[in-house]
């Protein structure tokens, strides 16, 4: 009878910890920590975008290669203001 119990008390606390370890948990811990601060200035960063080279056209007729080249934009006041808006407001998601 004390086996049974045994085993089972065994069983349980296995099973207890293997939940525990192994349940689901926020993948996002370091957007959850950023203080406005932090925030405010990464929206100041201006976003890095790789154009593609390619053909183009000019008003004659004549076409031309363009290089690929790196391009640098400014979000807009009201676009950095929205996006602050929903970082502070972000609720947890289940």
């Amino acid at each position: 009878m004390k086996k049974k119990y045994l085993l089972y008390i065994a069983m349980t606390i296995t099973l207890l910890c293997y939940d525990l370890s192994y349940g689901q948990q926020i993948n996002n811990y370091g957007d959850m920590k950023l203080s406005p601060n932090k925030i405010v200035q990464k929206l100041n960063t201006p976003t890095k975008i790789w154009i593609n080279g390619g053909w183009h056209f000019k008003s004659d007729g004549t076409r031309f290669w363009k290089k690929g080249h790196w391009e640098f934009e400014e979000k807009t006041f009201q676009k950095k203001s929205e996006i602050f808006r929903q970082k502070l407001n972000e609720k947890n998601k289940v």
